[in-house]
């Protein structure tokens, strides 16, 4: 008979060598013991998709809380014991705040990046991209505010919404950027606090943007088929950005990726990339 009991919380002498990897083997085990049902199955009664389910089931990332309850649940694990665990794993629920950070988020809402954090991203992610191209840079400052009195209208933060069209341009940060295609090709994943959305960005520095495309998508880690994932294609230009996908949660993560066109030929930009 398969042990998918959990330990109760301070009480394991392994719970310091926990992590999501070992997480995700306790569900699977949990999954065995209740007969190895099928993801159908187990998406039919729960209502989370199977790809979610699968992701939380091969510890790629720590899945939801929510997800957890839910699976736990229909495999009829302990909830308490399963919550705990899960929690321990997430930063989110760590305690180790002080208490003028705590009071901090509090009073602003919960943040994927504190202050220091955004200083610090954007300070290292404009140093990296000067040091491949100027223009890089460049392309950060041209999304800055229209003057006073432009007359420019800012729409709501929105999935789908053209990020530039928003406030949310003021506080966005390079959250994750890597060279590609032997450093012809940037891909960037750009994030606002203030809005908590996320968007892609990819600029080509081939001197092939004349004829050939580019393309990027972002989406949730936890669902990539959602009907939040953002995508969008162009052809002859030198740098492109998706629209925006709003993520409450800030212990969620968010993946994206890109192709450009050479000549006709589609060229995979690499593996996703994930903040």
């Amino acid at each position: 008979m398969v042990d998918t009991s959990v330990p109760e919380p301070g009480t394991s002498p392994d719970a310091e060598a926990d992590s999501i990897a070992a997480f995700a083997e306790g569900l699977r085990d949990l999954r065995t013991a209740a007969g190895n049902p099928t993801l159908a199955a187990m998406s039919d009664r729960t209502g989370i998709s199977k790809s979610v389910i699968s992701v939380a089931l091969t510890g790629r990332v720590l899945p939801t809380e929510n997800t957890v309850l839910k699976l736990v649940d229909d495999l009829g694990g302990d909830l308490k014991e399963w919550r705990a665990r899960r929690n321990a794993l997430d930063p989110k629920h760590a305690g180790n705040l002080g208490v003028g950070d705590a009071g901090a988020e509090q009073s602003g809402g919960a943040r994927r990046f504190s202050t220091a954090q955004t200083i610090l991203i954007a300070a290292g992610a404009a140093a990296v991209a000067a040091l491949a191209s100027g223009l890089i840079v460049g392309s950060v400052s041209a999304a800055a505010p229209a003057e006073p009195g432009s007359g420019r209208h800012l729409s709501e933060a929105a999935n789908g919404i053209d990020p530039m069209l928003t406030a949310c341009r003021d506080d966005a940060v390079i959250a994750a950027s890597e060279a590609r295609l032997d450093n012809k090709v940037h891909v960037q994943l750009m994030y606002s606090n203030d809005c908590m959305a996320v968007w892609g960005r990819v600029t080509r520095y081939d001197n092939q943007t004349e004829g050939n495309t580019m393309t990027m998508r972002v989406w949730p880690l936890d669902d990539p088929q959602s009907d939040r994932a953002q995508s969008r294609t162009d052809i002859g230009l030198q740098s492109l950005y998706t629209p925006m996908l709003i993520e409450p949660d800030t212990a969620a993560r968010v993946c994206g990726q890109a192709t450009v066109t050479v000549d006709g030929k589609t060229e995979n930009l690499g593996p996703e990339m994930c903040i």
